[in-house]
């Protein structure tokens, strides 16, 4: 034991003095270690590592480390100090493991990711302890070594790297081609003289034409850095305070368009590129710019719709270069990113120191390398195939799961089934690629809620899905992760259902439904009877009004000489048979022999019918009837015309004058001499 920590104690020290390999990573606190007393590291079967601090346990999330929660109460406690057993580990099966230490005995469970206390039941299985070994070596080769006081020396696996050179012939070539230099198609140069003076150097005559003096406008640019040609006869002129475009055969200058989106960043442009499908890169003091070019009108250059590039490692371009496959890479102020096809952020694992580029000090060599100047006599130099992967990482790991905000133990194979308001859930997961973090690429959606995958662009060695308030119902999280240019690899899905309420159940649905229906029964049953009640009284109140009707239509005809067959009528059917009757009446007026029967066929109707029909108008028999119309009419002949008391009961048809008196006397109270000169 004595001879393990003088090893440990060794190493920690060669890490201070910083004379380990230059690869190597050193992890402490800052990436999530308790402390940085490292005692115990174990490769997990899941390609996650389990590290012991002092007896604070915390696991490997594909970037640093989250603490997993230890009763220490609830573990076994030795009897005695067991100096000659220290740290050892044991399997049992592929998912419980044991783990030893001086003073305790600690029980770790591989499929929920948290530690077990039902221990002395299962002490009995035990068989020995084997002695953790210092250095252990993760799923890619790479070695985890635990010191005293430094964390863990992290040395990863043995690849190809980028190489720094110095004093080489290569740093001259790259920095020249900052020189403004453009080659003209009728073999002219485009070349800048002093900080904004531009003209065309003619090798052939040894000559320097000046554009300055045609062009005052360029006197304006406080530093012409660079000219990249695009279609002739277009040369794109950009500066340290805006850019435009040069018409090389009329020597006259327009406006570069994009200049119009790139200034709401910055006015100050560091470089240019086109690329092999004329997209031109502008690389600019604050941002990556893809520019597509658009259809324009003859003579105005080209248009170009413009993009902002997000992701890079940093976004002031100092350099850009396409590489032998067209591939666009970026010198930053702080490291290199590829851009193409999709953006990847190299540094130090990669062997890239994170310095910032030379401006515009770039090169594609013969041989297809890649040189970045980034010091006078210094440079980067790599291959892309050396730093650019292809194939298609492990499928993410669920590192961390909170729910609520409290980190929980879960079984990735099993769904999670949770209570209403237990729907704040945060999920972070890895390919715990631990050589290069940063290469890795993911995304992940929640099916369910969303059906569009979101692409986390961080780039930092894992991801974080953060989802809030999420209503009850089934869901099914997925992620991918990817390498560097890889396909997305199998998806990692985790199920779970968020019960609703109680309120909300279905059986509560059902409860809610019957009240619901007996509610409505009751309003359905209250609204009947309130209808039922407000037709009786409109039918009562129709049927008084029809009584009121009657009576008034009784008063008309018994007291009016003059009948009004409106008056007389309480509706269309009924003014319509009084019309018949009157009409039928008056055309037989003179007969003494018509009654009843003539006058039912007249007007279509049996006798009992007429009979009945005239009891409900006027209350009275249509023998009354025919007398009546009859008298009344004669009432009228008797004050209208001079005709004699014989004449007037001859014309209604009463062969007797004293028949005619007596009835005339019962409906006018008085004889018929008497109601022509009235007293």
């Amino acid at each position: 034991m004595g001879l393990r920590i003088k090893i440990l104690q060794t190493i920690s020290m060669l890490i201070c003095l910083g004379t380990m390999d230059a690869q190597t990573r050193q992890w402490g606190v800052l990436d999530g270690l308790p402390t940085g007393e490292v005692r115990q590291i174990i490769a997990l079967p899941n390609h996650q590592m389990l590290v012991n601090c002092e007896g604070i346990f915390c696991i490997s999330n594909g970037a640093g480390f989250t603490v997993v929660p230890c009763d220490r109460r609830k573990t076994y406690l030795l009897e005695h100090y067991a100096d000659s057993v220290g740290y050892g580990h044991q399997w049992q099966g592929d998912s419980l493991l044991w783990l030893h230490d001086f003073y305790r005995i600690y029980l770790f469970d591989m499929r929920t990711r948290s530690f077990r206390y039902d221990i002395k039941g299962r002490l009995h299985s035990l068989g020995k302890f084997t002695s953790t070994p210092e250095t252990v070596s993760d799923w890619q080769g790479g070695t985890w070594t635990g010191t005293l006081g430094n964390g863990i020396a992290y040395t990863p696996p043995r690849r190809q790297m980028a190489e720094i050179l110095e004093d080489d012939p290569l740093i001259g070539i790259a920095r020249g081609t900052a020189e403004f230099n453009v080659r003209l198609g009728d073999r002219r140069l485009l070349q800048r003289r002093g900080l904004n003076r531009i003209g065309y150097f003619l090798s052939d005559a040894n000559r320097f034409d000046t554009l300055n003096l045609r062009l005052p406008q360029l006197n304006g640019y406080r530093n012409i850095v660079g000219a990249c040609a695009i279609e002739e006869p277009w040369v794109v002129l950009y500066t340290q305070n805006g850019a435009c475009l040069l018409n090389t055969e009329a020597d006259t200058l327009s406006e570069f368009k994009a200049s119009k989106v790139i200034g709401e960043y910055t006015d100050k442009y560091n470089c240019m590129v086109q690329g092999h499908d004329n997209r031109l890169w502008v690389g600019t003091q604050n941002g990556l710019f893809s520019l597509t070019p658009a259809p324009s009108p003859k003579g105005e250059g080209s248009i170009y719709s413009c993009k902002r590039i997000e992701g890079l490692v940093n976004n002031c371009i100092r350099s850009l270069v396409m590489d032998a496959q067209g591939n666009i890479w970026a010198g930053t102020a702080c490291g290199i990113s590829k851009v193409t096809p999709t953006v990847i952020n190299f540094g130090e694992d990669d062997g890239i120191p994170p310095v910032s580029m030379m401006e515009r000090a770039t090169c594609l060599t013969d041989d297809g390398r890649l040189v970045f100047v980034h010091h006078n006599t210094t440079a980067t130099v790599l291959r892309p195939e050396w730093l650019c992967d292809t194939s298609t990482p492990q499928p993410p790991m669920l590192t961390l799961l909170e729910i609520n905000g409290s980190n929980e133990a879960y079984a990735q194979s099993n769904g999670l089934t949770l209570p209403y308001n237990q729907n704040y859930i945060t999920f972070q997961f890895s390919s715990l690629d631990y050589a290069c973090p940063t290469h890795i690429r993911y995304r992940y959606r929640l099916r369910g809620l969303e059906n569009e995958w979101y692409t986390d662009t961080k780039n930092i060695g894992f991801s974080i899905a953060d989802y809030k308030a999420l209503p009850s119902g089934k869901y099914i999280f997925e992620a991918q992760a990817a390498s560097a240019e890889g396909k997305w690899s199998e998806a990692l899905r985790l199920s779970i259902t968020i019960q609703p309420p109680l309120w909300l159940t279905w059986w509560a649905k059902v409860g809610y439904a019957i009240i619901g229906l007996i509610g409505l029964m009751g309003v359905t049953n209250l609204y009947l009877k309130r209808k039922k009640a407000k037709l009786e009284l409109e039918n009562d109140e129709r049927v008084n009004r029809l009584f009121e009707l009657r009576e008034e239509a009784r008063h008309q005809f018994a007291e009016s000489t003059a009948i009004d067959v409106s008056k007389i009528s309480t509706n269309v059917e009924e003014e319509e048979l009084m019309k018949q009757l009157l009409k039928a009446i008056n055309e037989n007026l003179d007969n003494e022999g018509y009654g009843v029967e003539q006058l039912a066929s007249d007007v279509g109707m049996s006798r009992t019918n007429l009979y009945n029909r005239l009891r409900t108008m006027l209350g009275i028999s249509p023998a009354e009837f025919i007398r009546n119309v009859r008298l009344k009419h004669a009432a009228r002949l008797l004050t209208e015309t001079r005709m004699s008391i014989s004449e007037v009961a001859e014309h209604i048809g009463y062969a007797s004058p004293r028949i005619f008196s007596q009835n005339f006397k019962k409906i006018f109270g008085c004889l018929p001499s008497e109601y022509r000169t009235p007293r």
